[in-house]
Parts: C-alpha cells; structure tokens; sequence
C-alpha cells in the first residue's frame, strides 16, 4: 500500500474544520480574543478570591474562557496531525501551544487560590453540580500543592516539559522510514501506517514476514533517539512526583485518575496471569485453521479466515456504524449520524499523517476524528471506536458544564470500546452460517480485546518495569527497553507466539507511554464497556443505563459512575467476569470450526 499526497484525496474524506474558524485569520482573531478575556479575568479576580460567592463567580466567568480555550486547542492541534510536513499547519500548532502557555500562565493564580482554600469553601463549591469534578480535583490537589511561584514557573515549563512527546511523535510520522521490500518479485512500498494498518493482517504469510521485518529495520535505527525521548519523559515525571511529596510516581499519575495503585496493578496481574491462557488457546487455533506449523510476532494479526475479510467502502462502513448502534436507541443514532455530512472523520491515508486514530471534543461544537482508511474490516473498528468516544463527548457535553464533561481516564475507552461489541454482536446476528459467525466472533476479539486487552495492557506491563527501575533511582537506554518488553511478550504468549529481537521494538510503536499511566485503561475501560453490553443485552433498561453512563462524563468518581450500569469496580468481579465471557468466545468460536468440519 502506497500513501498519496493529501492534496489528492476528495474533500468527503477530509474533516470540515469550518465548524470551529472560517480560516487561519478568525482562528487568531480567537487567540488574541481569548487572551485579552484572560487578563481581564486575572485583573478582576487576583487577590479578591475570599468567599464561596467570590468562587462561584470567577468559576462561572472561567468555564467561558475554558470553552474559547477547548475550540482554540482542538484547532491547533488537529491539523499538524493530518500531514506533519506541512509548515503552515505547524505555525497553527504552535500558536496554539503559545497561547496555551499564556493563558496558564495568567490563570495560574486562580488554580493556587483554588487549591488553597479554606476547607469548607470547597465543600461549599463541591455542592454546586456544575463543579463538582473540578473541586474534587482541587481536594486531591490540595495535599501535594507547591509554593504559588513554583506552580506558576511549572506552568511556564508546559511546552518544554512536553517536548519529549513532541519530538517522539513527529519522529514517528516523519522520520520512521521503512525500506521497500519484494514478495516474488512485486515490490511493496512500507510506512508505519501501511504496516499498522494494512500488512500486519495480510492473509499472504510472505507480505507479513517482510513487511514485519522492514518495518523493524525502521525502528531499529531510531531506537536510541525513541530511548532517550521516552527517558526524558519518565525522568520529568519522577521528578515531579518527588517534588509534589508523593509516595511514588505511580501515585502521582494515577491520582488524576481518582483511582489507587492496586486497581492498576488488578488489571495487569489478572490480564496477565487469567486472560493469557485463553488468548494463546485462541492463537494456536487460528494457526491450525490456516496451517501454520509456529506462529510468530509478525503472524498474531493474522485473521482466522482470510477469505472472509472483505473489502469495505467508507458508505459501507457508515452503513455498519449505524446499524450497529441501533440498539442505543434513535436520541443516541440521530447525534451520531451526522459524523458523514458534517465530514467530522478525516479518513485520508497520506504521506506524514499521524499513524492510529483519536476522537478530539471542541467543547458543544461538534467531535472530530483522525484515522487512516485502508478499507478493511478492522477499519470499521476504528471507526465505531472514535464514534464511540465522539457519543460521549456529544451526550456529555450536552448534559455537563465543562469542568465536568471529561471521564475520569480510567474508564475514558468504555463508550468506544462498547460501540466496537455492538459491532460484532451486529454482524454475528447477520447470518446464519457457523463461518461468518465464527468470522464476527474472531473480530470481536482480534480487533477489540486483542487490541485493548493485549497490546495496551502489555504496554501497561512494560511500563510498570520502567517506572519500578526510575523508582529504584535506575536509567535506561533502548537496549534495556528492548530487554523488558521481549521479557512482557515472552511471558503473555508463552508457547503460542514466537517472540524475538524485531517484536521487542513493539516499545516504539506507540505514542501512549507518553500521556502518564494511560495504556492500562484501555483495558480497564473495555471492563467496564463489557460490562455494559451484558447490561444491554440482559436488561431491558440497558440501553438507558448506558445513556445515563454516558452523560455523566466526569460527574461523578469512577466507582461511582461504573455502578451506573452495575459494575462494582472496587471488586475483580466485573475483570474476572470479562475474562469468563473471553473464554466463552474462544470456546464458541472452536466450536464454529468444528461444525464447519
């Protein structure tokens, strides 16, 4: 697959960002509009923050400046992710990042005041809905708060602080080059997203081999500068949980989450030690249904019956979405329609486009999606996955002010993992014949639980060695990082996937390490959408639950807005029960093969 410039795709594959600025002229007019509304606010409130009314007040002003700020972010950001070669998109981002810096800078006094007020004011606020996220932050914050001049030169440090993840993500759009390679005498272009998107999973063993083994070759030569990237990263953040006096940075990441270190660890230990059996009794027998003697790391995408992987068209797929989220109800289905004439996807598969895919929320405007469309089935997946999160922010949005309309990032992958099992349940319920059950089944699997409860909770496996060697005043290089992922995927696959030196680069591939302890509430998430869609599927009142899921956004702790669907988070039950229903799968889909035989 080769990637084309982006100037040669229809405007209907790309997103309409009219929706938020005319142009890059009205988008500035909003940044130096947005500013001067931050320094008027700095000049009415700092120093004149006392009482509960005074709070209220400057809560009420700031949510207007947050809204201007979401809509200036979302628009500076997106761009540059679609063709990281184009200069002009690169000045938007970085506007948009000098404005951001500005802005936190000049409001940073409001978060000091916050923070550092008296008890019973922020009980007092904390009974106001419309804030009750943001004071429960303040409460966990209160506790770790630094001196008001060191916050405020921290807030100065944002965009250097977030260089690491600057430089690793362009490296990987840009200067991850991979080689072509040749398969009987056809040359084959290959790039970070040709390969993610399109090789991994081709049905001709050969293709996956060299594109598997191109693709490595890529990444090897970048492994040190990723290394010292991902250090950088790391180092930043110890240092900063050792200056906010918290135990560890482990502590220090998740408290933003509002959940504890145990839960993290429940869902790497379980996953790990419970779920691994039965994806690596899954993986054997797709290698005996396709003839494989060995299965190596560049064969696990393999789906279990390349035939039946048909090539899907972007109306074909919008078919798909929608059927599938019928069972949602029509308040649900209408909001989510309108992702196709309002060109809220950017499907483009061009040269320099950020690889994967991202749903970002400009507050009450519309979402916006980022992916690449290569027209397989797993595209669909995507798809209804970013959909997933773009119902949310709609639903939440709607129903929520700003400072509550974020999910905890906990279970921040529920609602687009939910939508990925309405999916398969839709196309398992198409047809009668034991092969194209066995198919949606196998796609349920590969394309949401392999994907969020495999590669992510193995990140998350991999990162937990990297933060217990920074804990215990250690450093590391690619070579060490090489080291602790062969031993992560040795230990997940054991005797069902070959792993060796190429597989342990799998460390390179994602931007996630990046963002904190992220990679695990993709799993975390996918527990509670399970959850959900059992939910749904027995109770008749599930489909309401879900929506009253979905419009709490933030409201509400993650324990508490789990229990909204019925899940209690504070127990194994609902992991272990996913897990349970993942082995039941495997099992059926066994027993599709064996009828077909």
């Amino acid at each position: 697959m080769e990637l084309k410039p982006r100037a040669s795709f229809p405007e209907n594959e790309l997103w309409d960002l009219t929706a938020l600025y005319k142009d890059r002229e009205d988008f500035l007019l909003a940044i130096e509009k947005a500013l001067a509304d931050v320094y008027a606010f700095q000049k009415t409130y700092e120093g004149h923050l006392e009482t509960v009314e005074d709070f209220t007040a400057a809560l009420y002003e700031l949510e207007q400046i947050y809204i201007q700020e979401s809509h200036i972010d979302s628009y500076a950001f997106m761009p540059q992710t679609t063709d990281f070669s184009n200069e002009e998109f690169a000045e938007l981002a970085n506007a948009g990042d000098d404005f951001a810096t500005k802005a936190a800078v000049a409001l940073s006094f409001f978060d000091t005041a916050l923070t550092n007020a008296p008890q019973e004011i922020l009980d007092a606020l904390e009974s106001n809905p419309d804030f009750s996220s943001a004071i429960r932050q303040a409460k966990i914050q209160k506790k770790y708060f630094l001196s008001a001049d060191v916050e405020k030169a921290l807030t100065n440090l944002r965009e250097v602080m977030g260089t690491p993840y600057d430089i690793y993500t362009k490296m990987r759009a840009g200067d991850f080059a991979m080689d072509d390679f040749e398969v009987e005498g056809k040359a084959y272009k290959n790039s970070f997203v040709s390969y993610e998107n399109f090789y991994q999973n081709h049905d001709d063993a050969a293709v996956r081999e060299k594109s598997f083994r191109s693709f490595s070759a890529g990444l090897r030569k970048h492994q040190n500068a990723a290394a010292a990237a991902y250090l950088a990263q790391v180092k930043q953040e110890k240092l900063i949980a050792d200056m906010r006096g918290f135990d560890s940075v482990y502590d220090y990441l998740l408290a933003g989450q509002e959940v504890d270190r145990s839960m993290f660890d429940r869902q790497i230990d379980l996953i790990m030690k419970e779920f691994g059996p039965v994806a690596q009794c899954y993986l054997k027998h797709v290698a005996k249904v396709n003839g494989l003697e060995k299965m190596t790391f560049a064969d696990w995408k393999l789906d279990i019956d390349k035939e039946l992987n048909p090539q899907v068209s972007i109306d074909d797929a919008y078919d798909l979405v929608m059927k599938s989220v019928a069972p949602l109800g029509q308040e649900y289905s209408q909001e989510v329609s309108r992702y196709q004439t309002e060109r809220w996807v950017d499907f483009a598969a061009n040269e320099n486009k950020d690889s994967g895919g991202y749903a970002a929320d400009p507050y009450k405007v519309h979402p916006y999606v980022l992916m690449s469309w290569t027209g397989r089935m797993s595209d669909v997946y995507t798809l209804i996955h970013e959909i997933g999160h773009s119902g949310q922010f709609i639903f939440s949005d709607n129903n929520q002010s700003i400072y509550n309309r974020g999910m905890s990032t906990y279970y921040v992958e529920a609602p687009s993992t939910f939508n990925e099992l309405l999916l398969s349940d839709y196309l398992e319920n198409q047809f009668d014949d034991p092969r194209q059950k066995r198919f949606a089944l196998a796609h349920r699997l590969t394309d949401t639980y392999f994907h969020n409860f495999i590669t992510h909770l193995l990140e998350a496996a991999f990162q937990r060695k990297v933060y217990d060697l920074i804990e215990n005043g250690g450093t590391f290089g690619a070579e060490q990082l090489n080291s602790f992922m062969k031993e992560v995927l040795t230990e997940f696959w054991g005797d069902a996937v070959e792993i060796d030196d190429d597989a342990a680069l799998t460390w390179m591939r994602q931007a996630h390490y990046y963002m904190g302890l992220y990679s695990y509430t993709y799993s975390a998430g996918l527990v509670i959408s399970t959850a959900g869609y059992l939910n749904l599927k027995n109770n008749p009142n599930g489909a309401e639950e879900w929506l009253t899921f979905l419009k709490s956004g933030g409201s509400k702790t993650p324990l508490e807005t789990a229990k909204i669907i019925g899940a209690d988070i504070s127990t194994e039950k609902p992991l272990l029960d996913t897990i349970t229903f993942l082995s039941d799968t495997v099992d059926q889909i066994i027993a599709y093969t064996e009828e077909m035989a």
